[in-house]
């Protein structure tokens, strides 16, 4: 049988004190972790709502692309009858024709003539909204201001044919707004300031009976019926 002495309760003792703890036994050690898990956390929280969705360099980006698309699809749609009746014509103090470019753009071809010490330009431009092949409009201009004025080849949709009834229907005196309402509207429209007083002329030429061709020209002054002519109308 082996003798072996046991160690005593002191000798016990003594031997323990001398062994340290396992660090992660400590309560410093777990505080640490603890520390690092909740920064940790609030980072990635930090990260998350930075590159999220709704973040503000997200909503920049969004931003800025519906603006950019908003450019893009902005398209210029022609000449129109509003902005044609718009332009004032008086020799003295009809629309200068720097506001007419400015509003209708650059003109697609413009010509000069000098009489005296009356300049004379003429600016046509050939983007007519709703428009035929070979549509435009045409202003004079007298000294930088404008005098006359005509488009042509406008496309109009009518519901019935103008023949010789819509013709005769036709009659002086009648105003501006009643050759509109029973006629619609034309496909020429051209007006001058002569001797002091507003001519125009409408030209219709679309869904009128008759051989090819087939037209008709109501003339009004001062805004009452003037005169007209017809051409191959049935």
């Amino acid at each position: 049988m082996n003798n072996y002495n046991l160690p005593t309760r002191a000798e016990y003792q003594r031997t323990h004190k001398k062994q340290k703890k396992h660090f992660y036994k400590k309560w410093w050690f777990w505080s640490i972790i603890i520390i690092i898990l909740l920064t940790g956390g609030g980072l990635t929280g930090m990260k998350m709502t930075s590159m999220g969705p709704f973040s503000q360099s997200s909503s920049q980006k969004t931003t800025k692309k519906k603006s950019s698309t908003k450019k893009n699809t902005k398209k210029k749609s022609g000449v129109t009858i509003p902005q044609y009746s718009g332009i004032y014509l008086n020799a003295e103090s009809g629309t200068p024709m720097e506001t007419v470019q400015q509003i209708l753009g650059k003109p697609s071809s413009t010509s000069t003539t000098t009489q005296g010490d009356t300049k004379t330009e003429i600016n046509t431009w050939n983007n007519i909204k709703n428009g035929q092949l070979g549509s435009n409009m045409k202003v004079s201009f007298t000294n930088g201001h404008a005098v006359s004025k005509s488009i042509t080849g406008v496309k109009v949709n009518r519901e019935q044919k103008l023949g010789l009834d819509a013709y005769s229907s036709i009659q002086n005196g009648q105003s501006e707004d009643a050759i509109f309402t029973n006629l619609g509207r034309p496909n020429n429209y051209n007006e001058t300031i002569a001797s002091g007083k507003d001519v125009k002329e409408y030209t219709y030429s679309s869904g009128v009976k008759g051989n090819t061709g087939a037209n008709f020209i109501v003339t009004l002054t001062d805004g009452t019926v003037s005169g007209k002519s017809q051409t191959g109308i049935k």
